[in-house]
């Protein structure tokens, strides 16, 4: 299951994002809706989890 989980530093004002379990693309995106809401970032960070690649199935029918 999806996981976002922000963070604001009372004193600074700062924010931390965590977005969890969403890679490649998918996160990419998420992070996007972020930004619009929140505004750019001080650092931008990929996780392992980013670079994940998604687990495709191909399904052969025959005729």
């Amino acid at each position: 299951m999806p996981e976002i989980e922000i963070e604001i530093n009372m004193n600074t004002g700062e924010m931390e994002t965590t977005i969890g379990s969403i890679t490649g693309p998918s996160c990419e995106k998420t992070a996007e809706a972020i930004k619009q809401v929140f505004g750019k970032p001080t650092r931008d960070e990929k996780t392992r989890e980013y670079h994940i690649q998604p687990q495709v199935k191909r399904q052969i029918k025959s005729k």
